[in-house]
């Protein structure tokens, strides 16, 4: 692996790489939650021309700290291949950055339950009891920024 590189993707960049790992039974044309936000920040982490990690942020406020100035993480995903390269948290830290840099100061997502583990290494924190979505069991988590 040569160095990691975080930038701003536009979303169709990023989306096969969201849609194999994350909902692998819809086809590769499909629109996947969140595409049409327009205000999305769609990030990507690159070793060289290829693509490792991604997600997207935007403002969105947080039910359980409705005060605070809050933007949402969704849709990360990262390459099987590229897990544990440092990837995913290169992308999890441009993230917050972009959201501090927007104006919030909290940063929050619904994590699918078996990316917790990631998540709190990187510093997040639980909220609230488990919950099931249509794609398996998920938790609420966040980090202050």
């Amino acid at each position: 692996m040569t160095q990691l590189t975080v930038l701003v993707v536009d979303g169709l960049q990023s989306r096969e790489l969201r849609r194999s790992v994350l909902r692998p039974q819809l086809p590769p044309e499909a629109l996947l939650p969140g595409d049409d936000l327009p205000d999305a920040i769609h990030l990507g982490a690159f070793d060289g021309p290829s693509l490792l990690s991604t997600c997207f942020v935007s403002a969105e406020s947080c039910s359980w700290q409705p005060d605070r100035p809050a933007w949402r993480l969704r849709s990360m995903a990262t390459d099987p291949a590229a897990r544990g390269t440092g990837a995913g948290r290169a992308v999890l830290h441009a993230a917050a950055a972009t959201a501090r840099h927007h104006g919030a100061d909290l940063l929050w997502c619904g994590a699918r339950e078996d990316a917790v583990g990631f998540y709190q290494r990187c510093g997040w924190q639980l909220h609230g009891e488990r919950f099931m979505t249509e794609y398996g069991p998920h938790r609420y988590m966040w980090i202050d920024l």
